[in-house]
């Protein structure tokens, strides 16, 4: 038993590693532009506002560029439903590191660079930005899921993340190339759970007709995108299949 829980600690360390390639997706931008702007500038060079997690925003607001106490990040109230806020690419927004108090009653979100805490900001406010390149690329070898993994890590930056109905537009659009139903994805039941290669939890789902397995056996603990069904599903770890991969930006 000792040795089985060892094994599941280590493999669930490797898979949901620090991300080193992450300055290579975010890039800095020194105008002075509102949120919106801010947005169209970065859907200008095919990016968006960047996403980040509370590690990632201490790294970002460490940047030696940065002279101004504020940036925008990509994250905005939903127009609908002002309880719920989402990131550019159209995800929920959970675990947002906001300053105590924070969300107050603005629509759209920047970060002071002295704490990396988010806070709520008049969206017309003019101040900087960061912008995230995320482009999906189809690998045509065939791969067990942890050969996939380790191939996009050492090529790319990482197993395809599936977040949001843009990124699953992008998915369908991409894996034509692939010819077959499956490709991997960086989706994987560890520790009672699924969670993206990043570490984040499942907030956007878009499972097949068989819905999301509370317990999967374990010959079903990896994610596919099925493009007939622009859907995710469970699977066995060790098919070799082709897979998605995050690609790196050409700035």
């Amino acid at each position: 038993m000792a040795m089985k829980a060892t094994i599941t600690v280590f493999l669930f360390l490797s898979v949901f590693e620090l991300n080193t390639s992450f300055y290579s997706k975010h890039y800095y931008v020194d105008r002075y532009l509102s949120w919106s702007d801010a947005q169209d500038y970065c859907s200008w060079n095919r990016d968006v506002l960047s996403t980040a997690n509370h590690t990632e925003l201490q790294a970002l607001s460490a940047y030696p560029r940065i002279i101004y106490s504020w940036y925008w990040i990509g994250l905005h109230r939903d127009a609908s439903n002002p309880n719920l806020w989402r990131w550019s690419r159209g995800e929920e927004a959970t675990n947002v590191p906001w300053a105590a108090g924070e969300p107050g009653n603005q629509q759209c979100a920047c970060v002071l660079t002295s704490s990396s805490n988010v806070y709520d900001f008049y969206c017309k406010s003019q101040i900087p930005f960061y912008c995230m390149s995320y482009e999906l690329i189809v690998v045509p070898q065939e791969s067990t899921w942890e050969e996939a993994l380790q191939y996009c890590r050492q090529n790319y930056i990482d197993l395809a993340i599936l977040s949001s109905d843009e990124l699953m537009r992008e998915a369908k659009d991409r894996s034509t190339q692939a010819l077959t139903d499956d490709v991997w994805i960086g989706l994987r039941f560890l520790a009672g759970h699924w969670f993206w290669v990043n570490g984040d939890d499942l907030g956007y789902k878009v499972w097949s007709a068989g819905g999301e397995l509370q317990c999967p056996s374990l010959d079903q603990r990896c994610g596919v995108y099925d493009r007939t069904q622009n859907a995710w599903r469970p699977t066995d770890c060790e098919r070799r299949l082709k897979f998605l991969c995050v690609k790196k930006p050409l700035n």
